[in-house]
């Protein structure tokens, strides 16, 4: 299976200087990425203006095996990679470009003042009718004011008493029923909303921090105003059954919108821990878009320590996701500190320290899903450099730790709380985060367990290292508070929603108390009934935050540059509702806008190419690399002034450079759309629920419309193994009708690449390993009008059952203007001779030229004179006759009158070829007409050799012949057996000979992933060395030209090496003969990973080195063997059975 890495490219118009126009015919090109920039995949490039016109555009993508790559532990990287070539258009940069949250919409529009939800609910109270007998007892006589049984300072408050069933049967209380308690007020404070009172039976002595009651029974829940000072009762909806002999818990909590003044309760020092208190307890509720900006001054002193810890409650219904809690990136955009907690995969990675690259020290584990959603965890992170420790702490715990780390967290210019730490105005955490402090110290276990569960204060042991901290308590406002001495207050954006925790729930900050106020319970019989207020409360719409940036182009920053120059808040329009008590809606009211920004700025996503990498294990791409070329003559409207460019991935080093050919295309390009571009589901695409039928307005200044199409499938399994290997057939409709379809399938085992480290001769849907995906141009010009709207529907084929995978597709439609010219024809490509690597399979020969000719004009092509030459040979002249319509293409075989042609071989290797008449005329164009290419001379082998060939398992599937140049068969073998070895020997007289080796299966004498087994063929001097060792890995076939007699180079016959390894696979034993690497060789044998099973040096009395492998100690599996000699190295596979 293939994995993906986006390649992009950018394309922005701005004032940069163009390049100098040229003259018709020259060329000009532009260098983007090169071999030499390593790991960089993305950078700015200027371009000719688009006042210039060019004949043809190409790209040439060269990829190359590189030890400096960074993918993994191969010099070509592992795996088959789909990589994007993509054109992204920009218009109006300069213009304000405004965020909503991490969105960026056509519109954005808002209000000004708060939208608020109202919710009705009933709060019950009892009434007493009548009063039968009434009795109470107090508990304490002091007389000290107390403010925190009430502490309506703050938001929120929580008080717990233990009163002991001693105390209670002394102050006259008895078993039974509990109606109501009474407080002693002397100083009065605001209305005290949702005042909640609750009483448990208990078996504690005494209240603390770590043990105090959970779990109590509701008695009272009602907003309560106390009007006068004095007693108060509070009269308790449910009556409290006290069982006459266990000490009582009395709690009383509220949760007020404001603060006011506190009220005193009469009490005094009950002798022991009576009570416990809290207060106030604020957190942050991240969405999607929201995060909290630290400033870097907070990391101005942290380099070789760091302390990250928080408390935070993941959504449930959303986690696990790819999230960021937090991330500190530096200067140049590498991270420096992060968290995902989780990512989608459910581990918690650690991540800090930079080596200023993009490179950091890791750890991660494996999570329940309690550990990061659904419940309060508090997480720390720390880390020392010094010692190479890192550490995570989960609820004080040790969750994962790792050492060895010594990168340093020096340099943090951007961090973020909930959302990664570059400056794209976005958010990646959902849930609630609270309590967040960074130290400049690596904390220890002890120091995170004891002071997790309250504020930091003047006591902590590391309070000179604390460099922010952030309760959350603020509630209000913009801005975070730093309550350190440091004062880094955070810019809230997005917004994360303040909150306030039940003040019955809250379970930090909590204090003991010796105070207790005097509690009266009263007891009674009564004839009562219960009724209700109603209560209509408030709840804010989230608010948001409208970030303003100015886009720019920084040539030595990748991506569009962008700087915030405002930030609005507000709240998005919609409906204000009235919910009744049961939350079904009563009532609503829509709130218009007061205000919008417009983004002018806009982008569009121009795909360009969909390549897919080779697999690399054992790879060899050549000194030079191996290139690609691909016309992007129909993008001409993007390609002009300053481009920005990305390609490729860390697998392979990578250059890509443009071809401009300037003069006049076959037809202009007036304009270029894409309509279609991502990733669909097979079964949606056949349903039309992806790529459905789109109206698409035609510009009027086109007479010619062309919709490009490129599919490839990925994934397989499940039904026909779609859709990576299993063909289907895609349809395109216009106004409704079907027009064109086509088979979405690519042959694999001809690819130029052979003998990759995969699957790489299995044809697949649209795509190999190591190629272009197809594209496919439909010309609609039939079915439309100029100017008109036209329907575009994109189809594919409908199966009863499966539909199963994913097809990576862009549709685009290239509108043109008129013909340019009536008579033209254009040689696109010489295939043979070539010294252009994609065309090896056919390369060097002897024998007839082969060209490719295209007609690029209105009129069919019907004939054309093309003459061709070596240097200063002598010409040759063909009469082609066919019948060729506008963009057709056909491969041409040039026929040579004799082997003189290439007599100049010996001295200059250029061949030339040019097309002189076009049908019967001078062509209108002469600038396409001429091909010239360097190309190398096939080697010179004696009269008198042999073809050694070792057949593999399945030997009816090959065929050899050998043909001299008139296309004589001078030698064949068509009855190969299985496993078994032939020494044909070959007496030929002087000539051009083609040596050939078919494989009717496609998968050569030695794929990894059959039952076939290894085979293999060479050439060999009669009781000499080798000729030509071929690589067994060939697909379909081999094709190899030779001359006998006489020489076209000066090349020596080089000394070649040859590696035989046999049966393979194997169960065990692996027999290996080893020739052309002298009379010592040295032997590695490797296993999947690269680990280093066998090291072992051989020697021979002659040439030709003998031994064997055991590997059956070894479980099943791929191996490796490495052959070298200190000069030269071979590379096999083994197969374990």
């Amino acid at each position: 299976m293939k994995k993906t890495v986006l390649i992009t490219l950018l394309l922005i118009v701005v004032g940069f200087p163009s390049i100098k126009a040229q003259n018709i015919g020259d060329t000009t090109v532009v260098q983007t990425l090169e071999f030499s920039d390593i790991t960089k995949r993305r950078g700015w490039y200027v371009f000719p203006s688009d006042t210039n016109t060019y004949s043809k555009i190409l790209m040439y993508y060269t990829l190359k095996c590189d030890a400096a790559t960074t993918q993994d532990g191969y010099a070509c990287g592992e795996w088959d990679y789909t990589t994007y070539t993509n054109l992204y258009q920009h218009e109006n940069v300069g213009s304000s470009y405004y965020y909503l949250g991490s969105t960026n919409p056509d519109t954005i529009f808002y209000v000004i003042n708060p939208i608020y939800d109202y919710n009705h609910s009933y709060q019950y109270f009892p009434v007493y009718d009548a009063t039968t007998s009434e009795t109470s007892g107090t508990v304490g006589v002091g007389a000290t004011p107390l403010t925190e049984v009430f502490n309506t300072s703050s938001r929120t408050g929580k008080a717990q008493y233990i009163f002991t069933a001693s105390e209670l049967t002394t102050a006259g209380v008895v078993a039974g029923s509990v109606d109501k308690l009474a407080l002693e007020v002397t100083d009065l404070g605001p209305e005290i909303n949702n005042l909640k009172i609750s009483v448990k039976h208990t078996t504690l002595n005494e209240l603390t921090p770590a043990s105090y009651e959970t779990g109590l029974q509701e008695v009272y829940n009602i907003n309560t105003n106390i009007a006068l000072v004095g007693t108060v009762n509070f009269n308790f909806h449910t009556p409290f059954t006290w069982d006459g002999t266990s000490n009582l818990v009395v709690e009383l909590c509220f949760d007020n919108t404001s603060t006011g003044s506190d009220f005193s309760i009469l009490g005094d020092a009950a002798g022991f821990n009576a009570g416990i208190t809290g207060s106030d307890n604020g957190y942050l509720d991240f969405g999607s878009g929201d995060y909290v900006e630290v400033p870097s001054a907070a990391f101005s002193n942290i380099s070789d320590q760091i302390t990250v810890s928080f408390w935070c409650y993941g959504d449930p219904n959303v986690m696990p996701m790819n999230s960021y809690i937090f991330e500190g990136r530096d200067a140049n955009g590498y991270r420096v500190v992060n968290s995902h907690l989780p990512w989608s995969n459910s581990r918690v990675y650690w991540d800090a320290g930079n080596s200023s690259a993009n490179s950091y020290d890791r750890i991660d584990e494996a999570a329940n899903a309690i550990d990061f959603a659904g419940q309060w965890n508090h997480w720390a992170f720390t880390k020392n450099a010094t010692t190479g420790d890192m550490v995570a702490y989960l609820n004080g715990a040790v969750f994962m730790s790792g050492t060895g780390k010594t990168k340093t967290m020096a340099g943090i210019e951007t961090f973020k709380i909930g959302g990664p730490g570059q400056n794209d105005y976005s958010g990646r955490y959902d849930g609630y985060i609270d309590e967040f402090r960074v130290w400049n110290a690596a904390l220890d276990q002890t120091t995170i367990q004891n002071w997790m569960d309250k504020s930091v204060d003047g006591t902590h042991p590391n309070i000179s290292s604390l460099q922010a901290a952030y309760n959350f308590n603020d509630l209000t406002g913009m801005a975070a508070i730093d309550y350190s001495a440091n004062e880094h207050n955070a810019q809230l954006m997005g917004l994360p929603i303040w909150n306030m925790e039940s003040s019955c729930d809250v379970n930090s900050n909590i204090f003991q108390s010796t105070n207790r106020p005097n509690m009266t319970f009263i007891q009674g019989n009564y004839t009562s009934h219960l009724d209700s207020a109603l209560v209509i409360d408030s709840v804010e719409h989230h608010q948001v935050s409208i970030v303003e940036t100015t886009t720019s182009v920084d040539m030595n920053v990748t991506g569009i540059s962008s700087s915030a120059v405002d930030t609005t808040y507000g709240w998005l329009p919609g409906y204000s509702y009235t919910y009744d008590a049961n939350e079904v809606v009563i009532d609503s009211t829509y709130i218009t806008h007061d205000g919008l920004f417009a983004n002018t700025y806009n982008q569009t996503t121009h795909q360009i190419q969909n390549y897919v990498t080779p697999y690399g294990i054992g790879l060899n791409l050549g000194v030079n690399g191996f290139r690609w070329v691909y016309d992007v003559t129909d993008y001409k409207p993007l390609f002009h002034d300053t481009v920005e460019f990305s390609a490729g991935n860390q697998q392979e080093l990578i250059d890509v450079k443009f071809i401009m050919i300037h003069g006049t295309p076959p037809r202009d390009v007036v304009d270029f759309e894409t309509i279609w571009l991502g990733d669909y589901q097979h079964s949606n695409i056949a349903n039309d629920i992806s790529m459905p039928a789109v109206d698409v307005d035609l510009n009027p200044n086109a007479t010619q419309y062309s919709v490009k199409t490129r599919t490839t499938g990925h994934w397989f399994g499940g039904f026909e193994n779609c859709a990576e290997f299993c063909p289907k057939l895609h349809d395109l409709s216009i106004n409704g009708a079907q027009q064109f379809q086509w088979l979405n399938w690519k042959t694999c085992a001809d690819n130029p690449v052979i003998s990759q480290g995969g699957t790489w001769i299995y044809d697949r849907a649209g795509w190999c390993p190591g190629t272009f995906g197809d594209t496919y141009n439909h010309d609609i010009t039939p079915y439309v009008t100029p100017g008109a709207t036209a329907s575009i529907n994109y189809g594919m084929e409908y199966d009863a059952g499966g539909m199963e995978g994913n097809y990576r597709t862009t549709v685009q439609l290239v509108s043109y203007g008129d013909h340019n010219f009536l008579n033209n024809a254009a040689i696109e490509d010489v295939l043979a001779p070539n010294s252009w690597e994609f065309h090896n399979r056919y390369n060097p020969i002897c024998d007839n030229p082969k060209i490719k000719i295209k007609n690029n004009g209105s009129a069919n092509l019907t004939s054309a004179e093309i003459h061709y030459w070596v240097c200063g040979g002598d010409h040759e002249v063909y009469n082609w006759t066919g019948n060729l319509v506008f963009g057709e293409e056909e491969e041409v075989e040039l026929p040579i009158s004799s082997q003189s042609f290439w007599d100049h071989a010996t001295f200059c290797q250029l061949f030339s070829a040019s097309i002189e008449l076009v049908n019967g005329t001078i062509d209108d164009y002469i600038y396409d007409n001429g091909y010239r290419v360097e190309f190398e001379a096939p080697k010179t082998y004696p009269s008198d050799f042999y073809i050694w060939t070792i057949t593999n398992n399945a030997a009816s599937e090959n065929e050899l012949y050998v043909y001299d140049e008139n296309g004589n068969v001078v030698f064949s073998r068509t009855n190969f057996a299985n496993s078994t070895q032939y020494k044909d020997t070959l007496s030929l007289s002087p000539g051009c000979y083609k040596m050939e080796l078919l494989d009717s299966d496609g998968d050569g004498l030695g794929f990894f992933a059959n039952s076939d087994g290894n085979g293999s063929i060479k050439t060999k001097m009669l009781g000499g060395p080798l000729l030509d060792q071929f690589d067994s890995d060939f697909g379909t076939h081999i094709t190899h030209y030779f001359t006998v007699g006489y020489t076209l180079s000066d090349e020596e016959i080089e000394q070649y090496v040859s590696v035989e390894i046999f049966p393979n696979p194997s169960d065990n034993i692996f027999n290996i003969e080893i020739e052309g690497f002298g009379k010592k060789v040295n032997i590695v044998v490797l296993d999947a990973t690269g680990r280093q099973i066998s090291n072992e040096l051989h020697t021979s009395n002659d040439y030709l080195v003998k031994t064997q492998i055991d590997l059956s100690a070894m479980e099943r599996g791929i191996y490796f063997v490495k052959i070298s000699n200190g000069e030269k190295q071979e590379i096999k596979r083994l197969m374990k059975n």
